[in-house]
């Protein structure tokens, strides 16, 4: 009887101590998180659209989860700097980046950087850019996209095309290259700097993101033939996709992206993407400073959907790779 007592009560104590540890485990970690402030990379340089979008959705996500969220600038290199950096940084839960798609497959697809989106962990998309768009001065005699491209065929190497070296906007001129068109490409400089250049008839055209040109679109002195998205922005709507009218392979759809070091466990990236998708969903003040920033409407996707976004966006820029690097 006393060595059956006594059998009773080890086990009894074992499966007590088991309970506890288990009890323990299952209240650390993600269940926990967040237990201090987190630090937000924002890859490109203040000002811009997207270190705004960063730190506009940073500045409403910090409500919902209790602690701050620190922006931080690592700029560079069309954000492959941070990237690099930031890569193989702690996967605790507590770093995040936030970037543009168009940047991390432009730099992959031209070699500028060695890696792509599948080095980290995904967390969400949250947000479409107002778009690229191909800009003329208002007095010039192209009408679209197609006029343009049709006339620079006709007339190889007159029609002057401000871009600037590498990025998106480089990309966006090798493509329209591959289509057909034989513009004069130029170099000049940072979108604002386009901006100027074509206000001064220095080039006959250029890409801008829409933000950019709208004062100067709604104050007549330009007109925009076409945006890069794959649809006309949600507020947008009377801008003419140049992929469906003339440039079937002219698409850069940039969305604003939340990525984590590789190895940050599911569930906190789970969770990140929760809170993400609740303020960009239910939250009317997000949605009203997206609006007239961005010309779009509040948009996330969840992770899968955001992983099955990257994968068919890294596919598009890399058919052009070869003629990129």
């Amino acid at each position: 009887m006393k060595k059956f007592l006594v059998a009773a009560l080890v086990l009894l104590f074992t499966v007590s101590v088991f309970s506890e540890g288990k009890s323990e485990s299952a209240g650390s970690g993600a269940a926990e998180w967040p237990k201090q402030n987190i630090t937000i990379i924002g890859t490109h340089g203040a000002g811009g659209d997207t270190d705004y979008n960063g730190r506009l959705i940073s500045r409403f996500v910090e409500k919902k989860l209790g602690v701050s969220l620190v922006p931080t600038n690592v700029t560079g290199s069309n954000g492959n700097i941070a990237m690099e950096q930031y890569r193989n940084a702690k996967p605790d839960g507590y770093t995040f980046i936030m970037t543009n798609t168009t940047a991390v497959m432009g730099n992959e697809a031209t070699g500028l950087s060695s890696f792509g989106w599948d080095a980290f962990e995904p967390v969400a998309i949250y947000g479409k850019q107002s778009g690229e768009n191909i800009i003329v001065p208002a007095d010039s005699p192209y009408q679209s996209i197609d006029d343009l491209v049709k006339a620079s065929k006709a007339n190889p190497n007159t029609i002057r095309f401000g871009i600037s070296t590498g990025g998106g906007v480089y990309i966006a001129s090798v493509i329209l290259a591959q289509s057909g068109a034989e513009f004069a490409v130029m170099d000049q400089g940072d979108g604002a700097s386009r901006m100027t250049a074509l206000l001064g008839k220095h080039v006959d055209a250029t890409i801008v993101p829409y933000a950019t040109a709208k004062q100067y679109i709604e104050s007549g002195q330009i007109r925009t033939l076409a945006t890069l998205l794959s649809d006309s922005p949600s507020l947008l709507k009377n801008v003419p996709s140049a992929s469906k009218t003339g440039v079937p392979d002219l698409v850069m759809d940039t969305m604003y992206v939340c990525l984590a070091p590789k190895g940050t466990p599911r569930e906190i990236v789970e969770q990140m993407n929760a809170a993400i998708l609740d303020v960009v969903n239910n939250d009317p003040e997000y949605a009203a400073e997206c609006r007239k920033f961005n010309l779009q409407d509040p948009w996330a996707l969840s992770v899968d959907d955001t992983i099955a976004e990257l994968m068919k966006q890294r596919e598009h820029f890399m058919k052009f790779s070869k003629y990129l690097r």
